[in-house]
């Protein structure tokens, strides 16, 4: 029987060590585990926030391509509108030379009404297509003065016409799309 009890007791030893080696382990698995679980939340924060970064970096490049977008449209709409600049300021005086000519020419001579007609048309063509392009002559009397869109070259006191009016146009201003092109050159009323 003490072999009996000698076995028992190793048993019982045996299996307190066995406890307490499962105990240490369980005890080190589950640290482990709140270790895991700790960093398993760093890591979802992490992701969290890094999809709200890339949401938010997402809506800022595509804001940004929309402005370029926009910005290209306008650029290429101002492009577009004003390209034609230079081309009409190297053609306006000869506008004005052709206007010149045939306000000097002598329209009772038969001899230079081809000229005069030719000249005529040219002009007339010239000034429509100007026209078709958003070119605005400004050439009008008895208006109001306008230092923006006019150069006063003189000024004439006339008692039936009130001051700072238009009463003659010198050579005619240009307008390409509310950009002035050239001012009018004008007398002005005192």
């Amino acid at each position: 029987m003490s072999e009996k009890i000698k076995l028992n007791t190793k048993k019982k030893d045996l299996n307190k060590k066995n406890n307490l080696n499962i105990e240490k382990e369980y005890l080190i698995i589950k640290k482990q585990n709140e270790i895991y679980i700790k960093n398993l939340k760093k890591l979802k924060l992490y992701i969290k926030n890094n999809k709200k970064i890339e949401h938010n970096n997402f809506l800022r490049y595509k804001a940004e391509i929309e402005n370029i977008k926009k910005r290209s449209l306008i650029d290429i709409e101002k492009t577009y509108k004003f390209s034609l600049e230079n081309f009409i300021k190297d053609l306006l005086p000869v506008i004005d030379n052709l206007e010149r000519s045939t306000n000097l020419l002598d329209k009772n001579n038969i001899e230079l009404f081809s000229y005069i007609e030719g000249n005529e048309l040219t002009l007339k063509t010239i000034i429509y297509l100007i026209n078709k392009y958003g070119i605005k002559i400004i050439n009008k009397t008895k208006i109001p003065f306008n230092p923006i869109h006019h150069q006063a070259i003189g000024s004439i006191k006339l008692n039936d016409i009130k001051s700072n009016f238009v009463i003659d146009v010198m050579q005619n201003g240009y307008i390409l799309h509310n950009r002035l092109l050239r001012p009018a050159l004008v007398t002005v009323s005192k």
